[in-house]
């Protein structure tokens, strides 16, 4: 586990700061989540972290060396006590804080990109009660389905052929969420543990599966700015797994349909597996565009989806589109995982992808108007952050003025209000000048959490590395 994880809401606890931290450490340690033998990090990294002076680690760490719960030795650094040192001590990759675990009651969240069930769900839910003919098939069946249900297998494929990706059933596996796709193609495309190639930034959930596979990951710009720096890195480092999400990722952008089509051919061409997320793609405010797959015939692009982000985050229900003998191995290994989705999901979804237009220009509608509040309301809170208009999606990527935005989302999250550093977005932190905030959120609960965004960045830009940013 994370550190800051293992901290949680360390800084809501009473007494002084220094004090805070060490009850929370002390803890977490007494719970496991920080093993006997955990090389610490230095006071001055964790100080950098967290947001805080240098001092207050320092006064933390010695009252849980006089507890003896600590064990220093110069020029080794501090670690748990009761067993012999583990690890090393270096900064792990941040993990993606969750809004939801975090005091929800006292925690504006504009870090979840999320939106709650759309009507047309709601509907499909309460629908499902009838006793019409494909529900009491699917009930009337074992159940166990580890491709996905044959009916929603064959209506993505065919969702897909509409846009413009001729598809068979057969090419089509049905994952719980687009996590579950991402796992499988990682273990598949990578089972000698060889590099990974990703953009920066990317998203968290394939840095996530990545790292849990200890799998080196090389960090290239967007592609929405160009593939020359891209394809020479995919030559050099010769991966087993690119991933990328030239629709909507986490920088809001789409790559043009020209670029889109050269992207495709040039990858098409290497000797790697190609991810093409596109599980953001039904909210694109103009024309959806295709996947890479459509622009170039070739086994090795592949395309993951889910239906999470336009109907409902509840609704984990993610898949993957690629050549046949592809999905049949990833099928027998998810058959090993789980058995198959959920079934009663899988008939929801089927009966989804029938109004899928319609839901999209609903949520477009109402995601503009959105845009366009937050849009005003950020420029007069916050004028000195930096942004570009989304092409879509639910957030926006602002850049900060100056100092780390893993330091001052540790300052927002003391103020009441989530937002996501851009350094747990890259393989390589280098997107930590960055913050994601979601604008997808009622217009008065955007405007308190921009308040409070706003109240921590006066106190974070006050802030130095050797004081301790108080409140």
């Amino acid at each position: 586990m994370h550190i800051q994880d293992a901290l949680g809401d360390w800084s809501d606890r009473p007494g002084p700061l220094y004090a805070r931290l060490s009850a929370a450490l002390g803890a977490a340690i007494e719970r496991g989540d920080i093993p006997p033998g955990t090389v610490l990090p230095p006071e001055r990294s964790l100080a950098r972290r967290l947001a805080i002076g240098r001092n207050t680690v320092t006064h933390a760490y010695a009252h849980l060396r006089d507890r003896g719960i600590l064990e220093t030795r110069q020029g080794s650094g501090s670690w748990v006590a009761g067993a012999r040192r583990t690890g090393e001590a270096r900064s792990p990759r941040e993990s993606l804080p969750v809004a939801a675990l975090r005091n929800p009651a006292a925690l504006i969240d504009l870090a979840t990109a999320a939106l709650p069930a759309h009507h047309r769900l709601r509907a499909a839910v309460a629908a499902l009660g009838a006793a019409d003919a494909d529900t009491a098939a699917a009930l009337d069946a074992p159940g166990y389905h580890p491709a996905g249900l044959p009916a929603l297998r064959a209506a993505l494929a065919a969702r897909l052929t509409e846009q413009g990706l001729a598809t068979d059933a057969d090419q089509v596996l049905v994952t719980t969420g687009d996590q579950q796709a991402l796992s499988l193609l990682a273990a598949h495309a990578l089972p000698d543990r060889q590099p990974a190639v990703v953009e920066t930034p990317t998203s968290p959930g394939i840095l996530d599966v990545l790292h849990g596979l200890s799998v080196a990951v090389r960090g290239a710009r967007p592609v929405t700015s160009g593939s020359d720096e891209l394809l020479a890195l995919i030559d050099r480092v010769r991966p087993g797994l690119v991933y990328l999400v030239p629709t909507l990722g986490p920088h809001g952008r789409v790559l043009g349909a020209d670029d889109r089509a050269r992207l495709a051919r040039a990858l098409a061409d290497r000797d790697t597996l190609v991810v093409d997320d596109v599980s953001q793609a039904g909210l694109v405010f103009d024309q959806q565009p295709p996947p890479l797959a459509a622009c170039a015939q070739s086994d090795n692009l592949v395309t993951v989806g889910s239906l999470s982000k336009l109907h409902w985050g509840g609704l984990r229900i993610g898949w993957v589109r690629g050549s046949a003998p592809l999905v049949a191995a990833l099928g027998r290994a998810k058959a090993r995982a789980d058995l198959g989705t959920p079934v009663l999901d899988q008939v929801l979804a089927t009966r989804l992808l029938p109004v899928e237009d319609d839901v999209r220009a609903e949520r477009v509608a109402v995601l503009r108007d959105q845009l366009s509040h937050a849009s005003a309301a950020l420029t007069a809170a916050l004028p000195e952050f930096r942004w570009l208009p989304p092409d879509g999606g639910l957030s926006l990527w602002l850049r900060l003025p100056t100092g780390t935005a893993t330091a001052f989302s540790e300052v927002s999250a003391r103020f009441g209000v989530a937002v996501v550093p851009g350094g747990v977005l890259s393989p390589d932190g280098l997107a930590d000048d960055h913050v994601r905030v979601v604008y997808a959120r009622p217009p008065q609960v955007f405007d308190e959490g921009l308040r409070r965004l706003a109240a921590a960045w006066v106190r974070y830009r006050h802030a130095t590395d050797d004081q301790p940013v108080l409140l």
